[in-house]
């Protein structure tokens, strides 16, 4: 299914010029999904967290509309179809990098540099309208943290079998 839509957009988005397709990159990369999931091997345990990279809804690059950090995966993602009762805040992806979290914090300062910024509690967040509300963002968002200091001891382990050398915990809050 997922390779017919692709198809199907670069159909559409395909431009007929001298006997040659000649295809829009942007329009493409926009029904693409947001990131990738892990490989997950046969031989690590069942966790709640593998079985979150396995079954997580994953939104298109265009639905988030907020750079990917190149290389993560997405490791879990919650309220992207549909909101659960009571909650109110933004539909949330969460991925892991092996890139270290000063250079995340620097590829996110030159994607979004209009965003206002700040380093708070042991991790660096960035607000699209300046209203940086990590306990319930209203408005996009990105929150960027140390995996040593964000997971427990149990949690790091599964997430580094799911990649290998995970350094940094890359949360995107986005609009519906």
């Amino acid at each position: 299914m997922r390779s017919t839509f692709s198809l199907h957009a670069a159909l559409r988005a395909a431009i007929f010029f001298g006997g040659l397709f000649i295809l829009n990159p942007s329009i493409i990369m926009a029904s693409e999904p947001y990131a990738s999931r892990p490989t997950i091997a046969a031989d690590v345990k069942e966790s709640y967290l593998v079985k979150a990279a396995r079954e997580s809804v994953i939104p298109t690059r265009a639905r988030v509309g907020i750079p990917v950090y190149p290389g993560a995966v997405i490791i879990r993602t919650f309220a992207v179809d549909k909101r659960p009762p009571k909650y109110e805040g933004l539909p949330i992806v969460e991925l892991i990098s092996t890139d270290d979290y000063q250079a995340v914090i620097d590829f996110y300062k030159k994607q979004i540099p209009d965003w206002r910024n700040a380093e708070l509690m042991s991790a660096y967040y960035f607000a699209q309208f300046g209203n940086i509300n990590f306990f319930k963002p209203e408005e996009p968002h990105v929150g960027i943290h140390k995996m040593e200091s964000y997971y427990r001891e149990g949690d790091k382990k599964v997430l580094r079998e799911l990649l290998p050398g995970a350094k940094t915990l890359i949360k995107i809050f986005f609009a519906k």
